[in-house]
């Protein structure tokens, strides 16, 4: 007969977990799992919002530049610079802002002071976000759409372009060095009847106006984000809208002018008498972001926008970017 002798010791240290050590490491592992998931949630967070931050920016960055390259295109006229007195365009051109300036080359640039002076024409009142500046911008295209034409052109008696060099509808500029005169689609003026000597060049019109729009997409989108909105002169003739950039939720422009003897000074638009003596602009926009941020609800906030201030509260994160441009034109 055999007799097992069971020592104590080995017995207790080979047993498993009593049911509080089980707790407790059930206890450490949730809070372990807890503290991940604080961490993971943090990240997602943060990675969230510098989304929107970086969206944010990218928007301001390219209204900003939207805005400075067309101003620094602005008065451009080919290879004239006679247009005194001013040769506009005389036809009809839908949803026209202002028939008077369609073409009105001498006046490159102007704008109006915290209202929409177009509300019973090409901006309606409720496109437009109250207290916030227009910009408009004149100036033929970089290049000629045709051009030079010479006696050695295999053209009309006119020297103008051959027709399949023009869009129908659209608005163009038929010069020589004297000056020059408008037209639609291939209705080239004979500039040699009015003595005005080769080579010729045909450039496109161009045209635009800027504004601050309370929506981005549509009056019914909840929520509203605003937006950067420009009229652009497309073929037609027609003005059409175009959305530059979404989020650009103020715009606020300068005219910098310079006497003899004294430093330049900035005035508001409706300070400005003579536009043709304005030789720089100072256009800021304040870019909004599309969702509020939590840490920012209720704090006063203050941006300051060439010249003026724009104090907030909401919890909408903002950023102001701007820029100074000469006008070369």
């Amino acid at each position: 007969m055999k007799i097992r002798i069971f020592n104590r010791a080995t017995w207790r240290s080979g047993r498993g977990f009593t049911i509080i050590e089980l707790m407790i490491a059930m206890t450490i592992g949730l809070i372990l799992v807890g503290a991940v998931s604080v961490v993971l949630l943090g990240a997602m967070k943060t990675s969230t919002s510098r989304e929107r931050d970086s969206e944010s920016q990218t928007n301001g960055r390219y209204a900003i530049d939207t805005v400075r390259r067309s101003l620094n295109h602005a008065g451009f006229l080919g290879v004239s610079s006679l247009f005194w007195p001013d040769e506009p365009y005389g036809g009809t051109v839908t949803n026209v802002c202002d028939t008077a300036f369609i073409g009105k080359l001498s006046r490159r640039i102007w704008a109006n002071s915290g209202s929409n002076p177009y509300s019973a024409t090409c901006i309606p009142t409720a496109n437009y976000l109250a207290d916030t500046d227009v910009l408009v911008v004149r100036n033929l295209s970089l290049n000629p759409v045709a051009g030079p034409y010479s006696t050695a052109a295999p053209v009309a008696a006119n020297f103008i372009a051959p027709a399949t060099d023009f869009v129908a509808g659209t608005i163009y500029f038929h010069e020589a060095y004297e000056g020059g005169q408008s037209f639609v689609g291939t209705a080239v003026p004979d500039l040699l009847a009015s003595s005005k000597q080769p080579p010729y060049f045909d450039y496109r019109l161009e045209e635009y106006v800027y504004y601050i729009s309370p929506w981005t997409n549509s009056a019914t989108e909840s929520p509203q984000v605003p937006a950067l909105y420009r009229m652009r002169l497309d073929a037609g003739p027609a003005m059409v809208a175009e959305l530059v950039a979404s989020g650009v939720e103020n715009m606020q422009i300068r005219a910098g002018q310079m006497s003899l003897n004294t430093t330049g000074t900035y005035f508001e638009p409706a300070s400005v008498s003579d536009w043709d003596s304005v030789q720089a602009i100072e256009v800021a926009l304040l870019v909004r972001g599309a969702t509020t941020e939590p840490g920012l609800a209720g704090l006063s906030r203050t941006h300051r926008l060439a010249g003026t201030t724009v104090t907030v509260t909401d919890g909408y994160p903002r950023e102001v970017y701007s820029a100074v441009v000469q006008l070369r034109n």
